[in-house]
């Protein structure tokens, strides 16, 4: 299943990247914590490849590997955006 992006932020000290996605309906919304060097933005799709990784944009050389996700909680996601923005 393709996912889009609808939010993201980042938190570099952790290496971890957090999304909020959205199936191509809108139904469904997930919360994702990623590994990756790629950055996400609002808007990018990301494709299905293997072993839960993800393709950005359908660009196979920019992937991503979700190490988690759950239902998408608006709490949790600006729990997240404060752990990332601290220094």
């Amino acid at each position: 299943m393709e996912w889009h992006v609808k939010k993201s932020c980042c938190h570099k000290k952790a290496g971890r990247l957090y999304i909020v996605l959205c199936d191509s309906g809108g139904s469904l919304k997930m919360l994702a914590e990623a590994q990756s060097s790629e950055q996400v933005k609002p808007g990018d799709l990301l494709s299905p490849l293997k072993d839960a990784q993800y393709c950005v944009n359908r660009d196979a050389s920019r992937v991503i590997k979700i190490i988690d996700a759950r239902q998408y909680i608006c709490d949790e996601w600006e729990r997240l955006v404060r752990v990332s923005a601290d220094k």
